[in-house]
């Protein structure tokens, strides 16, 4: 490679053939041709084949052993004579009326859709991993200047812009940002630009994303952008949707691995030629949009998935024909699918290191490409080719990558036993230099005769494995090995899935979004979900596979633009394959998720008024009745005016309550509903609340709980919790500190403490308007209890009285209850 990095850098040098002798060596043989093989390799006459509605015939196949014959032909072939040149110029260079520079099509790149002037210089652009040496063409933006400003990238906030300068593409812009500010639109739709402050990690991080976009144009491009003073994030067009109603709208969005933020200067807003496959469009009459005789899709509940024909129209709505089932289609290949896969159990790479007794490095260096350097200077592969680390793929049935690391099958770990069996003395020199990065056969076998035989000997062992043709896929795919594929098949050939009939009903009143046609296919199933095992329907006008024809998804791979499915028909068809000797001959094939339709998890099902009526809908929390119930007569809640201001610290707050070092109390209420008392319950709360005034104002902290601290906790507020050295409550409480912490605030009033600690609310129902209107306390300035001594351990108060002993001494008493705060004697 001479240093090349990239494959299509090298140069292949192969001789050139000599025609001379390759004409000899044929002359031979061409006695041995059959006239019809000798007319083959003789130059022909030009054919046309044109399609008549008239000819219907079974034309025969001319290999009877690989394709079929075409039952239904309805081609006619001519002879084309062609047009004669004699008397033509030939016109070297563009045609009159080419389409160039702003006006060029969609697809084709220019630097005219932003004002520039070019010079040559010397530059150093960088493409090759170095700075080009000669003079460089530079291209540099003009008008840059007013194009960068904040102001003028808000404006463009909500639309549809090109970015990619030269090589456009549309996109939305969502958000526009500076260095110290983000700029979006609110989401209510008022068009109000909503102004978020960056924080000093994110004003570093945008300085550096800015240097890189244009130094990025720079250096890699040529294009001199200027400074970059705000940035752009946009959403992709991802391509066009079909809505309910018909029309069809584009829908913009995040694409994997594509890039996301521009330089404001470099966007374009509008181009002359749009790309007309991304035009919307507004919906068409139904009579034109689905003529008499047209075929389509049912996407209804009953028989989802299933051929029609149209017949007729009745009050906006349309009347069909339906291929109706006779029979449901069994779930087989779920089940076949879960059997397998339960009986494969991946093991991971340092347990079956541990069980081969081999060294973690050595077995990966087997399973994977392990070349060794022979005495003619040779590279030879001694590995297994299980698995790709640096081309991020894995082999089909043996090898997988999880978060933790590599896993093998058993397969693989078969075949690893094997290998060990049958060359110790080769995995013997491999434990002896584990680290080794590239080794020589010397290194492994000490006499040069035997290394060299070895080495063939293995490498012949290694071809007749056929490793190196397992099927690679990527380490993000999901597919199905080769023998689990074959059983699908053998099983949908014993189901004669492929003979399965059906019969014509007549459906009136069929709303449009009942209907897909296949040229809708591509903008009504891009949201498609798929799962190995998924039953589907190729539903498209074009491809290379039938329409309707049916299959079984055993395999799934992502790129950046689409999402590939590898399928195994039921039926044989011309362009089918063996999906990598995977499946029967013409069976297969990879085909777009746009393409088919999930018959086994219905996503766009287009339900009728009655089936959405019968929906469950998921009541909210306004919908709750005051007593608990969903019956027609419970009262509902009324929204509750704003709560009072928070008090205590700003971490407690987050945390669900004004907890210190220790912890705090628990949280006055248990969910996000305000408090109120069912009517039948006031009057037994109303009871209750006579019964618990009877307490004992002796300011001794009877009706504290306890916080808990490093000695024996003293008093606290009536919230019961763990409290620190002189923690938080709400409101203001003093738990316990180290040693015997004295009394605290008393509780607020409305809130009174168990007989454990828990706080219990007030049994009168707030009034309307004057929610949590309550009188702080008369005793709120009242002295508090000293703090205690050192404890000697953690000690527990009882909820009621004083907490356990410490070394330290107790503090004074608190200040004394409340008549409103009451303890109950549960």
């Amino acid at each position: 490679m001479n240093g090349k990095k990239m494959d299509w850098e090298a140069v292949v040098k192969i001789p050139f053939i000599d025609e001379k002798r390759l004409l000899a060596a044929m002359a031979p043989k061409d006695e041995l041709l059959s006239d019809t093989e000798k007319a083959r390799n003789d130059f022909g006459v030009p054919l046309k084949f044109t399609y008549s509605e008239d000819l219907d015939f079974v034309y025969p196949s001319p290999l009877v052993d690989v394709f079929p014959p075409i039952a239904h032909c309805h081609c006619v072939e001519n002879i084309f004579d062609l047009p004669p040149v004699e008397g033509l110029d030939y016109r070297a260079g563009l045609t009159d009326g080419a389409l160039l520079n702003v006006s060029a099509l969609a697809g084709f790149p220019t630097l005219a859709t932003l004002p520039y002037i070019s010079s040559l210089g010397f530059h150093g652009v960088n493409v090759f991993q170095q700075d080009s040496r000669n003079e460089s063409m530079i291209v540099n933006l003009l008008e840059t200047e007013m194009r960068t400003k904040v102001d003028a990238a808000k404006v463009k906030l909500g639309q549809r812009c090109f970015v990619g300068y030269p090589f456009l593409q549309e996109a939305k812009i969502v958000k526009v940002s500076d260095e110290l500010f983000d700029y979006t639109l609110a989401e209510d739709g008022s068009g109000q630009v909503v102004t978020k402050h960056h924080s000093n990690r994110e004003i570093e991080d945008w300085s550096k994303k800015a240097d890189r976009i244009e130094n990025f144009y720079s250096k890699r491009l040529g294009i001199l952008i200027g400074p970059v003073e705000s940035l752009v994030s946009v959403h992709m067009l991802k391509g066009l949707i079909k809505t309910d109603e018909g029309a069809t709208v584009k829908e913009y969005g995040e694409i994997p691995g594509m890039e996301t933020e521009y330089a404001s200067q470099i966007i374009v807003d509008e181009v002359v030629n749009e790309d007309e496959r991304f035009i919307e469009r507004a919906a068409l009459p139904l009579e034109e949009e689905f003529p008499i005789k047209s075929v389509g899709f049912f996407l209804g509940d009953y028989n989802y998935g299933q051929p029609l024909e149209v017949a007729g129209y009745t009050n906006g709505k349309l009347s069909i024909w339906l291929g109706v089932l006779e029979k449901r289609e069994p779930d087989f290949a779920k089940r076949i699918i879960h059997d397998a896969q339960m009986g494969m159990h991946y093991l991971p790479s340092y347990m079956v290191a541990k069980q081969l007794e081999l060294h973690p490095l050595t077995l990966s260096k087997i399973t994977s490409s392990y070349f060794v350097r022979t005495v003619g200077d040779l590279r030879v592969n001694l590995g297994l080719n299980l698995k790709f680390e640096g081309k991020k793929q894995k082999v089909l049935g043996y090898s997988r990558k999880s978060e933790t690391g590599w896993e093998f099958s058993p397969a693989a770990v078969h075949l690893i036993v094997e290998y060990m069996t049958r060359f110790p003395d080769f995995f013997a020199g491999v434990k002896r230099n584990p680290s080794g990065a590239e080794l020589t056969e010397t290194d492994l076998w000490s006499d040069p005769a035997v290394a060299a035989a070895r080495v063939k000997e293995i490498g012949a062992w290694l071809k007749m494995l056929k490793t190196s043709s397992m099927e690679r896929v990527p380490l993000d795919a999901e597919q199905l090995d080769s023998e689990i594929v074959m059983r699908l098949a053998a099983e949908a050939d014993n189901l004669k899935l492929s003979g399965t009939q059906s019969n014509p009903k007549r459906m009136n009143g069929v709303p449009r979004n009942a209907l897909m046609r296949p040229e809708d296919a591509e903008h009504r199933l891009g949201n498609q979900h798929f799962a190995l095992g998924d039953r589907v329907v190729y539903v498209a006008s074009t491809g290379k596979v039938p329409i309707a024809f049916r299959g079984t998804v055993v395999g799934i791979s992502r790129t950046p633009t689409a999402k590939l499915l590898d399928v195994v028909f039921d039926v044989t068809f011309m362009s089918g394959t063996t999906l990598g000797n995977r499946c029967p001959p013409f069976r297969g094939q990879t085909v777009p998720s746009t393409t088919l339709l999930n018959l086994s998890n219905k996503q766009v099902v287009a339900g009728s008024k009655t089936q959405l009526a019968r929906q469950p809908v998921s009541p909210s929390v306004t919908t709750l009745t005051a007593h608990g119930g969903y019956h027609m007569n419970g009262r509902r809640y009324q929204d509750a005016s704003a709560p009072p201001a928070l008090q205590g610290t700003w971490r407690g707050a987050v945390n669900g309550g004004n907890r210190g070092r220790g912890g705090g109390q628990q949280s006055q209420q248990r969910g996000s509903l305000p408090y109120r008392p069912a009517p039948h319950q006031q009057q037994q709360q109303q009871q209750q609340q006579q019964q618990q005034q009877q307490q004992q104002p002796d300011g001794q902290g009877h009706e504290y709980g306890n916080g808990r601290g490093r000695g024996a906790g003293g008093g606290g507020s009536t919230y019961r919790g763990r409290g620190s050295r002189g923690g938080y409550a709400t409101p203001p409480g003093r738990g316990g500190g180290r040693g015997g912490g004295g009394g605290g605030y008393p509780s607020p009033a409305g809130v009174s403490a168990g007989a454990n600690g828990t706080p219990q609310h007030s049994t009168s129902a707030p009034q309307p308007g004057v929610y949590a209107a309550v009188p702080p306390p008369s005793n709120l300035d009242a002295p508090r209890g000293g703090r205690g001594g050192r404890g000697r351990g953690r000690g527990r108060g009882d909820g009621q009285n004083w907490g356990g002993r410490g070394r330290g001494g107790r503090g004074g008493g608190g200040a004394k209850q409340q008549p409103q705060v009451s303890a109950s004697q549960n």
